[in-house]
């Protein structure tokens, strides 16, 4: 059944995709729009950063381009008249930091030292020290039987019968033996 998958819905979905730095074309597209666009477009580098992080920084980076270009655009409304130069040069400086500030912004954010690798997730409940890192834990830091207080009498060990690590041994013997047995008399029984 050559081409057939072993699910009955087709072949495997792939596996989702982790969001990273843009690739070399995007970023050089979105350096250049808030350029190509005198900075009527210099909030989409920050906004799409924010959208794919999902971070606080990014979302208020996203959050002082748009009012900076909320800013420019106010002013570019007020500064027809003659008179309102102050408007006039707040929009051209507004402006002039929506043409360059955006891309940097962007190339700086969007390095891979910045995004960072996803974290492992952690377990609900660590485990002991030193069951987690036991190089952590020389010899001489094991833990001791308590000593007793002075006065008190030791308290003596007791003498257990240990169990015996010959008998498996035995028995392994005994059954190699029974088995070279079988095959010698051809099968037995």
């Amino acid at each position: 059944m050559a081409g057939h998958y072993p699910s009955q819905f087709g072949p495997p979905s792939p596996p989702p995709r982790v969001p990273g730095p843009f690739g070399v074309p995007a970023k050089v597209l979105l350096a250049l729009l808030p350029v190509l666009t005198a900075g009527l477009l210099g909030f989409v580098p920050a906004l799409l950063l924010a959208r794919r992080r999902r971070r606080g920084v990014d979302v208020a980076g996203a959050v002082v381009f748009g009012c900076l270009l909320g800013l420019m655009v106010v002013c570019g409304g007020l500064a027809g008249d003659k008179r309102q130069v102050v408007a006039n040069g707040i929009g051209m400086a507004t402006m002039v930091v929506l043409i360059f500030v955006p891309p940097v912004h962007f190339l700086l954010m969007d390095r891979r030292a910045v995004w960072g690798v996803p974290v492992a997730p952690q377990p609900a409940y660590p485990q002991p020290y030193a069951q987690a890192y036991p190089q952590a834990y020389p010899q001489s830091y094991a833990p001791q039987p308590p000593h007793p207080a002075p006065g008190y009498p030791s308290p003596q060990p007791s003498h257990q019968p240990q169990p015996s690590t010959q008998a498996p041994v035995d028995e392994l013997q005994q059954l190699g033996e029974l088995l070279r047995r079988q095959a010698e008399g051809g099968g037995g029984r």
